[in-house]
């Protein structure tokens, strides 16, 4: 989890599965280790959350440039802490609800680039319009 720069994104943070053979993290990011409790999904979107952005504001130490926390802080986010069947089914659903986001946005994005094209013809009058 971040725990420096802009004060919108502490706390922000990824999963780390094992992607690189050896691999250490960067001294502004905070390794954080979930136990057998708590899902790292889970963390991750509670963190991300209005919830979490809310938590990380308030404890976050602002300077001239930069907002931090620390170690302290990180722990004292209060966790809310469902059984785990609970956090996979919602990490499931939002993971669903954010994939079918993206198609959308993907989907989105190709009708825009159709609507470009349609009226880059329509204007140069490549396509002609009879009434």
């Amino acid at each position: 989890m971040n725990e420096g720069g802009d004060i919108d994104k502490l706390g922000r943070g990824d999963i780390w599965a094992g992607q690189l053979p050896l691999c250490v993290n960067q001294n502004h990011v905070f390794a954080v280790r979930c136990g057998e409790r708590l899902e790292p999904e889970f963390l991750s979107y509670l963190a991300e959350s209005p919830y979490g952005k809310a938590y990380f504001l308030r404890a976050g130490k602002q300077s001239t440039n930069l907002a931090s926390i620390n170690k302290t802080q990180l722990r004292a986010l209060p966790v809310l802490l469902p059984p785990m069947s609970e956090q996979t089914a919602i990490v499931e659903r939002i993971d669903a609800v954010q994939r079918a986001v993206e198609r959308y946005e993907s989907q989105s994005e190709g009708l825009m680039r159709l609507k470009a094209g349609l009226l880059q013809d329509l204007l140069t009058g490549k396509t002609r319009v009879t009434p």
